[in-house]
């Protein structure tokens, strides 16, 4: 079936639906960089959902704009891993919940957020993932041009969205958001994202597609509980729906 899907696409076409998306990346930078006083932006979005492409492209298209960004990892805000099994066990849980917002030091990050606007310095946290520990902090001398692009699926958490709602800000939600359909098989956007998290997690992450399915239905249930009720008008919506990518 794969070759069959293959054969239907020539360059030129795969070429149109990488400039659709271009398109739609240059439409929202043009929308911010010509606001002088954004220096807020969220990105969000479900697993593999094209987060890491969309944030390193701005970047670039927002620099031609004069803006200096500087992409956010919440995941950088994170508790000590020490401190989350003991917040999991209280919960009677047998293993850290990630998703909870319960893992983000809030504090840490409305402290990092009021600086930016209060400030001539930030100090962003380092997370590091192998120890389970944050490791320091960067020091950032800022000015009128800078845009701080927080990314991460927690965006999309109202504590974190009320948190950030207190500032002049753009909101962004990326996801496929388009069903694909072959001769033999309807892909919808939540199997296009396995498909691509399954890939992901095989090349770059060391994890069999076993697991990356065996888990799937865990980040499904936070999906629908945690992102979605909560992507609303408010958001620029990009749909990073790629047909081509199923061959």
């Amino acid at each position: 079936m794969l070759n069959d899907i293959n054969s239907l696409w020539t360059r030129e076409q795969v070429h149109a639906c990488e400039a659709r998306f271009v398109a739609r990346l240059n439409e929202i930078a043009a929308e911010i960089g010509k606001n002088p006083s954004m220096h807020l932006c969220t990105l969000t979005g479900p697993t593999c959902s094209g987060k890491t492409t969309a944030a390193e492209m701005l970047v670039t298209r927002l620099s031609e704009y004069g803006k200096r960004v500087h992409v956010i990892s919440i995941d950088d805000f994170y508790y000590p891993t020490e401190y989350l099994r003991r917040l999991s066990a209280e919960k009677g849980l047998s293993s850290i919940d990630y998703d909870s917002v319960d893992t983000i030091d809030l504090e840490t990050l409305r402290d990092f957020t009021e600086e930016i606007f209060n400030s001539s310095v930030v100090h962003c946290p380092i997370f590091d993932f192998t120890n389970g520990t944050r490791t320091g902090y960067r020091e950032m001398e800022i000015d009128d041009r800078d845009l701080f692009l927080f990314e991460g699926i927690q965006a999309a958490y109202p504590e974190v969205t009320a948190l950030f709602s207190e500032h002049d800000s753009v909101r962004l939600y990326i996801a496929p958001e388009t069903v694909i359909e072959t001769e033999n098989h309807i892909f919808e956007p939540n199997e296009i994202r396995l498909l691509r998290r399954i890939v992901r997690d095989e090349n770059f992450r060391n994890t069999s597609a076993a697991f990356t399915m065996g888990m799937w239905e865990s980040v499904r249930r936070n999906e629908e509980a945690h992102i979605f009720p909560y992507i609303n008008k408010d958001h620029l919506r990009i749909d990073s729906t790629m047909p081509y990518e199923i061959g």
